[in-house]
Formats: structure tokens, sequence, C-alpha cells
């Protein structure tokens, strides 16, 4: 297009036309001017910014579930592969029941069987541990002959022959001085030692094999109690399923014998003891029963036997009277003292039928209280007269408490007389018995002496008899449950356990990847990273198309050509955030930067744009990144003229600004790149295009601005302008560039209103996405006059055209 003759140059403008008085030089606002500090509440971000919470943890774990499930399942692979590689082991089992043995062979204070005396722990785990013995195995072995069917051997001692080279070694050693000496010392104790720790202390070759043999039997025998029962488990495993039933049947068989063989010797070794016993006891009885008949005819004793001896049968009576009575003094005594002690707990006064009457009554009235206390005060005369009623039921409950303490008290000082008068009969009795014994002691001495005598003989002989029986045929206490049968199919390895095991291996293998990922990755990752660690509001997050749907040559045409489409949805989405961003509605001048290239601030720049001439408004979008611009190519205009020629003085407004495709949006391309950019921005003439774009009917003016890092254009570029959106790129755009890039706009007094968030994924937007509501309005009239900002009684601003 051409520039109009008649229109003319913003110097002759009429002072009504020309809008703000265009400024001469680079526009420093007044709290920010350049070098002012920037508040501390912005430049410092949360304290909590590196904290990780369970949400941060799931959006990592979903971000990277491709990876996570990939680890997860070279894990399992992995688990399955060793599972078919190693050797398949069968495993036998047998079940033995270990009971209690309930007859005694010695009744003499001790058990003929140790473990009696033992708990039913103590007792099985003794046990087991006889199942692991070193016996048992030597025996099994050898009666199945395992030595001799390729068991594993330990490896043969070194040769005798290599000691005179340590020998050797050690004179060099002693012919060595000074500290090469202690070193080569030192080195020979260190290889001493170890070898003492490595070689056997014997050499030989057949002791080695046996211990071999016995610790790899030992190996595959496990032996476990089952809990809570009286029975124990014996398992075997074995690459032969057919062996390991055998060993399995072995070892239960060679443990009942070891079982008895013990039995068997502790039963002869108590029937010699007893035997000993019984002679030397038959000899002192009868010499104990020749003194007594001896005594009794030189006394003319005849019988003082305690069955038929009345002063005996009182005194044993009496005594009897007299335990019985201190039962009961102390049953009464300790009943009064409970009751004076603690009347409301002790037993008569709870089982008291007349007290828990009293307590029932007591209660109601007492809840009758509480609710009336809801409506009236204490001073109330039904509150007077129902506390009234509830001391005279304590009155009573305390009296009734007070009287069986009185009747306990009686029986106590009852009980106590008649212990006094029974003890005192007794003493009167025993007096008698100690005067009638006095005559007949010796008497007594050598009837106890014959009456012991005579016990431990017939115990002796009994005991000697009953072992005798036992001697002959030993009961055993373990019995066979479960014989082992040959196992069908192998124990190990188990497949479903390991491929779970590595499963799980992957999974934890794959997070701590994915965690160590993140911890590496300083880039903006999600939505709600961004008000926490930029501290400024996120206006908006765009999705990631991977696709093009319209054919067009650049992702913000459609917004254009796919108005409810995800694009169309998100810009949108950022204009409303825009025009809410201020009291007056959205920024008249608008800067678009970002941190680097390639985040996609051209492309929403360009949405922005056709978002707001979609409204009505009219838009001027100005490509500001001389250095490499790209909105002519989104739009397939030319390049050959633009701002670099207005501001360089080498051209005219009419000349370099463009009518593109879609309604109400011009376009001034950058034109051709400039020596120096930053200088051009830095004139006045930006200020007067903007004024004059204005004055023409402009509503919005967005500039398509430079990055920040590396430049000083997108600086100079937002004091110019002074509203400036910043677009960073989800999981690209790194932190501390970011916040390198804030640094410097506010160092020069920029703030910016907001950021935009491009390319991102679901991953990026757990709590910002638009995908439940894409199409919406599919029925609704295309945006246009009617839309916001442009309704009826909207003021229709003068046309921008140009000739």
């Amino acid at each position: 297009m051409t520039q109009d003759p008649n229109t003319p140059e913003p110097e002759h403008l009429p002072a009504a036309h020309r809008g703000p008085a265009p400024s001469h030089a680079l526009q420093l606002r007044g709290n920010h001017a350049l070098g002012m500090p920037m508040p501390a509440q912005a430049a410092t971000p949360d304290d909590d910014d590196d904290v990780l919470d369970l949400r941060d943890l799931w959006r990592m774990v979903v971000k990277h579930k491709g990876l996570l499930l990939s680890v997860a399942i070279a894990g399992l692979l992995v688990a399955v592969l060793l599972s078919f590689i190693k050797t398949p082991l069968y495993l036998a089992t047998t079940s033995v029941q270990v009971d209690k043995r309930a007859a005694r062979v010695v009744q003499f204070g001790q058990d003929a069987d140790a473990t009696q005396d033992m708990d039913d722990r103590t007792a099985l785990g003794t046990q087991v541990e006889l199942l692991k013995s070193r016996v048992l195995a030597e025996r099994v072995i050898d009666e199945l002959r395992l030595d001799r069917q390729g068991l594993p051997m330990p490896t043969a001692p070194a040769a005798e022959g290599d000691a005179p080279a340590l020998a050797d070694g050690e004179a060099d050693a002693a012919e060595a001085t000074g500290w090469k000496a202690m070193a080569g010392n030192l080195m020979d104790r260190i290889k001493d030692s170890y070898g003492k720790i490595r070689e056997p202390s014997s050499n030989s070759v057949e002791r080695l094999n046996r211990e071999g043999v016995i610790n790899a039997f030992q190996s595959t025998v496990k032996v476990e109690q089952v809990r809570n029962s009286r029975m124990l488990r014996i398992q075997v495993e074995n690459a032969s399923p057919q062996l390991a039933a055998r060993i399995a049947n072995s070892v239960t068989d060679t443990f009942i014998a070891l079982n008895l063989e013990r039995r068997m010797d502790s039963s002869s070794y108590a029937k010699t003891f007893l035997e000993t016993q019984l002679g030397l006891t038959k000899a002192r009885l009868e010499e104990s029963e020749r003194k007594l008949n001896e005594y009794a005819r030189s006394k003319n004793i005849l019988t003082l036997d305690e069955k038929t001896n009345v002063l005996n049968q009182t005194f044993t009576e009496y005594s009897t009277a007299l335990t019985k009575a201190e039962q009961e003094v102390i049953k009464t005594e300790s009943d009064y003292e409970a009751i004076k002690t603690a009347p409301n707990t002790a037993r008569q006064v709870l089982e008291s039928v007349t007290i828990q009457n009293y307590k029932d009554q007591l209660s109601k009235l007492d809840q009758t209280y509480q609710e009336a206390a809801k409506v009236f005060k204490e001073d109330f005369p039904r509150m007077k007269q129902l506390r009234a009623q509830m001391d005279e039921l304590q009155g009573k409950i305390q009296a009734e408490v007070q009287s069986i303490l009185a009747s306990v008290r009686n029986q106590a000082q009852t009980a106590k007389r008649q212990e006094n008068l029974i003890r005192t009969r007794l003493q009167q009795t025993r007096a008698e018995i100690m005067s009638a014994q006095d005559r007949s002691v010796d008497f007594n001495l050598l009837k106890r002496e014959v009456d012991t005598n005579r016990e431990l003989y017939n115990g002796l002989l009994q005991q000697v008899k009953e072992v005798g029986v036992a001697g002959g045929v030993e009961a055993n206490n373990i019995q066979v449950v479960d014989k082992a049968e040959v196992p069908l199919f192998p124990y190990k390895p188990r497949l479903a356990l390991n491929a779970a095991i590595g499963l799980l291996a992957g999974i934890v293998l794959g997070l701590g990847i994915v965690f160590l990922m993140e911890s590496m990755d300083d880039s903006i990752k999600f939505a709600d990273e961004v008000e926490k660690f930029l501290q400024v509001p996120l206006l908006g997050v765009i999705p990631k198309i991977r696709d093009k749907k319209m054919g067009s040559g650049s992702l913000a045409m459609l917004v254009h050509e796919d108005p409810r489409g995800q694009m169309a949805e998100a810009y949108r989405s950022v204009r409303t955030a825009l025009q809410f961003s201020t009291a007056d509605g959205a920024p008249r001048r608008l800067v678009l930067t970002s941190t680097t290239k390639s985040e996609g601030k051209s492309t929403t720049a360009l949405a922005l744009a056709i978002n707001f001439a979609q409204m009505g408004s009219k838009v001027v979008l100005i490509d500001a990144d001389m250095r490499n611009p790209t909105v002519h190519k989104y739009l397939n205009l030319p390049n050959t003229a633009g701002l670099s020629n207005y501001l360089s003085g080498h051209g005219k407004p009419g000349e370099i600004t463009r009518m593109s495709a879609i309604d109400n949006l011009m376009v001034i391309t950058a034109g051709p790149i400039p020596p120096s950019p930053v200088d051009l921005l830095t004139g006045a003439r930006l200020g007067e295009l903007m004024d004059l774009l204005e004055v023409r009917g402009a509503q919005y003016i967005i500039f398509d601005g430079p990055p920040v890092l590396g430049l000083a254009d997108a600086i100079v570029l937002g004091n110019q302008v002074h509203s400036v959106l910043f677009v960073a790129q989800a999981s690209q755009t790194r932190k501390s560039h970011i916040k390198d890039a804030f640094r410097r706009l506010r160092m020069a007094g920029v703030v910016p209103c907001g950021v935009v968030l491009t390319k991102t994924t679901a991953q990026n937007t757990a709590y910002y996405t638009y995908d439940n509501y894409y199409g919406y309005g599919v029925d609704s009239p295309k945006d246009g006059p009617t839309a916001a900002g442009a309704g009826p009684g909207a003021r229709t601003e003068p046309s921008l055209t140009a000739t």
C-alpha cells in the first residue's frame, strides 16, 4: 500500500488529533527508573520453591510415564530371563509332631527327660537345633551316601612347597633397612594374616571334602516351627526331585532314631542308679525296724498310733478350726477396710439393692436437674426442690453405707473373738500332747526312721520295675505327620515372584531416574510454577500442536482459521486475562518478549493480535524483532519496507503499514535488518509512530519484540511501550534464564504484566488445561462485532486506512 499524499506528517498534525505528546528520549518511569532496585518481594521467590509435594511427584511420574514404563518392563524382562537361566530346584517337605512326654521315670524332684522342665518354645527350639545338628547330618549323609553323589567340594589348600618362598621373602625383608624394611614386614604380616583367614588349619583333603559335603547338606535343609503348634516342618531343596524326597524322609527317620537312642541311654543309667540305691535302703530299713522293736519291748510301749489317739485328733481339729477362723478374720477385716477406704466400689455396697435403687433415683433426679438448668436458674424453686431431693438421696446412700460398714465391723469383731477362743483351746491341747510325747520321744524317733526307710524302699522298688519295663519298650514323643512326596514341579525359580521383584525394581529404578532428571531439569515444567517462582500472574497456557490442521504458514493462524480449536480457545483465554489485568482493561500498547528465540513469542503476538481483531477492535501488529523477523513469513507479506525504514527516517507510516488477510488487523513488518537495531529503538520516532497509529484509529498496538537475554532491544522497547508480556516455553525455558531476564527488565524499570506458557502438554498443565472444553460454543455465532469490547453502544474508532 502507498501513503496518501494528503495525509499530514506527524509533526503537522493538530494537537487535538495527536493524542499523547510524543516522547523524544528513552522513557523511564518514576519508581522504575534505570538502576532503581527492584522490590524485595518481587525479586525473591517463595522459600518453598524447591519443596516437592505429592502433587508435584505425581506430575513428574505422569510426565515421564514412558521412561518409567520402559525401565519397569526392562526390569521385568531381566528378572524373567534370569529365572529361565537359573537351575530349577525342587522342594520336598515332611512334617513331624513333637509331643510332651507325660510319664516320669524318677519321682525324686527331677525328671528323666530334661526337656519337660522347658516351656514349649524352648523345647521346640531345642528340637529344631537337633534337626540342624552335625550328628544328624553325618548320619543321613552316610546312609544315603551323599558324599558320592557330586556334592560341592572345597578347594584344596595351597601346596606346602610354597613355604620356602615365603621364608625367602621374610629373609629379604630382614635384610632391608629403614622404612622399606618396615613396609616389607607390614606387608608380610598382612599376607600371613590373610593366608590364615583364607586357608584352613588342616591340610587333610579327606576332612576338607567331608566338611564341604556337610556344609552343602546343611545349606539345603531348612527346619521351621509351624506357628501356634507343636509341629516342625523339614524342607529340602535339590535339583533332583527324587533325591529331595529321599533326603527329607531320611532326616525325619534319623531324627526319630536318635531321639529313641537318647531316651534308651537315659533309662539304662537310671535303672543302674536305682538298683544301687535300693540295696542300701533295704539294709537301713531292716536295721531301723530291729531297733524299734527292742526299744518298745524295753519300755513296755504297746501303741501310740496317731489315728487312734484322741489328743492328736482333737489337736488336728482345733488346728483346722483355727486356720478357718484366721481366714475369716482376714476376710472380714479386709472387707471392713475396703468399705472404709472406698465405700463406693466395695463389693457389699455394689451388691446392695437399696443403694442401687437410691443411685438410680439420684441419677434420674440429676438428669432432670441438668435439663431444668438449661431453662431455670439455680435459685428457682423447682431447682431448689430438685437439689433438696438429690441431697436427701445422698444422705440415704451414706446412711446405708454406714450401716453396711457397721455390720461388717461387727462380723470382724465376732470372728476375732472366735479366733481367740479356738487359739486358747488349741494351746491347751498342745500342752497335753507335749506331755504325752515327752514320754515317747525315743519311740517316735525310731518309728519315724522306720516309716521313712519303708517309704523310700517301696518307692525305689516301684521305680526299678517301671524303668525295667520302659527300658524294654521306650515310648517316642516324635511322630511323622506327613512323609515327603516326590515334588512334581520346581520350587525355584519362582517366576511370578521374580517377575514381581523385577518389575518393582524397575519401577524403583525408573522413579530414581525420573527424579534425577527432574532435579537436573531447571526449566518451567508446570503451569503453577510460574506464579510461585516468578511472582507474576500466569495469563494463559498454550497447548502444543503437533500437526497443523489448516495447512497455514503459522500455528497462530489457527486462531483465525479454526476459531473453536485448541489454539483459539487458549489465546482467547490470554486475551480475556489481559482485559482484566488492569482497571482500564487490556493494555493499548503491548510488547511480547521471551528469554531466548523459538519459545513461541512471535506466534503469541500474532495470535493475540488476531484475537483482539476478532473483537472488532483495530489492531496493529508491529514486528520489532529487527534481528530475526518472522511475522511477514507467518502472514506471507513482503518485508521490503518496515519498521527499520521508518525508525531510520527512510519511510512513512503509510508506506510501511500493510493490510492483512484478517479483518481489523494491520501489520508493520520489521523491514531490512539494520546494523544497530537498539539505536533505532532508542530514538523518539517509535513513540511518534505509536501516537500516529492511535490517532488513525488503532485501539491496540502489539509488538513482537526480541528476546531479553543477550540483547538490549527488549529493554529499550519495554521502556518505550511500558507494558510487557513475557512468553516462556514449558519444559524448555530454564528458571535461571527467566530469573536473569526478569532481573534485567526490572533493573531497567520494566515490570512484566504477566507470563504466557507455550507449547504445553497434558503433563505441564495438569491444573490449567482446556482439553475438556475444546469445541465450547460450537453453535454460537462467530466472534465479531458483538464480541467482548465491541458490543452495541461501543464507541466507533476512526478506521485505520491508507492508500
